[in-house]
């Protein structure tokens, strides 16, 4: 099941963890994007197998904002196969109800990789299946430009060239670094 979360799923959206290469979304950052309303627990999905969460992604915006504006993170448990399958079909869901909801643009997908990502198997493999998930649920790559800090930034958008008109903070994670 695919589903937007709630205030009673707190416990397991903050006890999402990545080992992954790329940026995410920590605990500290979720509760402090809740508090300023940038993160939004109708903007936060699970997918769950039995009742227990499997897959987490995070949908960021400006506070204040009626729909998001781009997926900051998506984590899929290490012992769950397919990780693209699950964060590709969280995409689709969460994508179906904001253009129910009024949306008038599917959120972009944003992928901070770390530097020299590229020469790192594992960092290859993280961002090659969010890229996968995103391609399967309908985006496109947009565009793929160093940040300052030298990281990659990739964006993904139902939009190719419109992508990323709004300035969209990196998510701090331990990894993000």
């Amino acid at each position: 099941m695919f589903r937007s979360s709630n205030r009673s799923d707190d416990v397991s959206l903050i006890g999402f963890a990545s080992v992954d290469p790329v940026s995410w979304v920590d605990a500290s950052r979720l509760r402090d994007g809740f508090a300023t309303g940038s993160y939004r627990r109708e903007w936060t999905w699970l997918a769950e197998i039995d009742d227990r969460p499997v897959a987490r992604a995070v949908w960021w915006g400006p506070s204040g904002a009626v729909h998001p504006l781009a997926l900051h993170c998506v984590i899929v448990d290490p012992t769950v196969p397919n990780p693209e399958l699950w964060a590709a079909a969280l995409i689709r869901s969460a994508h179906r109800a904001y253009l129910a909801a009024g949306a008038v643009l599917e959120p972009d997908v944003v992928i901070h990789a770390r530097p020299g990502w590229r020469d790192d198997p594992v960092a290859t493999a993280a961002v090659s299946w969010r890229m996968r998930a995103a391609l399967d649920a309908g985006l496109a790559l947009a565009s793929e430009a160093e940040t300052a800090d030298g990281r990659t930034r990739i964006v993904l958008s139902s939009v190719p060239g419109v992508a990323a008109v709004h300035p969209v903070p990196v998510p701090s994670g331990p990894a993000s670094s």
